[in-house]
């Protein structure tokens, strides 16, 4: 299994209802990616950020089409201007040595599909995780 982990603190501009509605979004995400076998989204508890939304996929197949479903591309424009910090990581029970790696170019590949989302993730004040390069 592989935990795609998205943690977000939102700009001071951010309204309640943008904010709603960019959470609403990472559900809808949870609700329709087929890949997606259980997904949270809510406040993250104990940490710097205000919110979180984990998604849980078996393997890269799943986390690619994760990355490069349509709803993921409708999440990512209506939310990533609204995020002052955004922290994107993985958690896998797989012991391949190369599957960070391998997570790494499946990111890259998705943002050479669709350059503007990397452009967008390049624009958020504060970024790290995987999908643009240094």
């Amino acid at each position: 299994m592989i935990y795609h982990i998205n943690r977000v603190s939102m700009k001071p501009s951010a309204t309640a209802e943008q904010v709603e509605a960019a959470l609403q979004s990472w559900r809808n995400q949870g609700q329709t990616i087929r890949a997606v076998k259980s997904y949270v989204v809510g406040r993250d508890l104990g940490g710097d950020y205000e919110y979180s939304a984990v998604f849980a996929v078996e393997d890269l197949d799943g986390l690619f089409e994760y990355l490069t479903h349509p709803t993921t591309y409708e999440t990512d424009h209506l939310g990533l201007s609204l995020v002052e910090r955004l922290d994107i990581f993985d958690v896998s029970d797989d012991n391949d040595p190369e599957l960070n790696a391998k997570i790494q170019e499946l990111h890259r590949r998705r943002n050479a599909l669709n350059p503007e989302i990397a452009s967008m993730l390049a624009d958020v004040p504060t970024y790290k995780g995987a999908g643009v390069d240094d």
